[in-house]
């Protein structure tokens, strides 16, 4: 059995990174045509301007 991870070594900013950026590379891989500035800041959560 593996020993738990040592939570002094985790990095929640890292790894939110890691899943924005893993999220950007499911759908540019998925789609047809190059992701819009749209598609991409609901990827990432933004809010659009208004």
């Amino acid at each position: 059995m593996s020993e738990p991870l040592d939570d002094r070594l985790r990095d929640d900013d890292a790894l939110a990174e890691i899943e924005l950026t893993s999220r950007l590379m499911i759908a540019a891989s998925g789609a047809s045509a190059p992701l819009t500035q749209t598609e991409i800041d609901g990827l990432l959560g933004v809010e659009p301007r208004e």
